[in-house]
């Protein structure tokens, strides 16, 4: 072997174990081997909806939790694989929306959408029995 094939082929090496290593987490976690990794999402809510901000959540889809967005925003955590879901805010019970729903990641941004006509009737009917009573 030649000096340069040598160093072509510790090269090559290299890189294929730097790809290891960058494709390892994402195979674990599709695999569903080692341990369960905890992430904080901080999630931006872009609102498309006639509600103030602070009318929606973001519910962890595994656990249930639902934390209120504050100011356009919410951190909420979970294991990854977790997928999330733009809510309601609790004080809207027995209103169903439920948004999309995300993978967690350390950083999201979710829409809440009412621009669908049929979604958006339900949904101010349900907000409008709500403070009739």
């Amino acid at each position: 072997m030649t000096r340069r094939s040598i160093v072509l082929t510790i090269l090559a090496a290299m890189l294929a174990l730097g790809l290891v290593k960058l494709a390892l987490p994402t195979v674990q976690d599709a695999l569903g081997l080692g341990d369960p990794l905890v992430i904080l999402a901080e999630v931006r809510l872009i609102n498309q909806c006639p509600l103030a901000d602070h009318s929606f959540a973001i519910r962890n889809t595994d656990t249930g939790r639902s934390i209120p967005f504050s100011n356009g925003r919410a951190r909420i955590e979970g294991v990854s694989g977790t997928y999330l879901q733009i809510v309601l805010a609790s004080r809207f019970d027995g209103v169903i929306f439920s948004g999309e729903k995300q993978r967690i990641k350390p950083q999201m941004t979710m829409t809440a959408d009412c621009t669908s006509g049929e979604r958006m009737r339900g949904v101010m009917d349900g907000i409008g029995d709500k403070f009739a009573k």
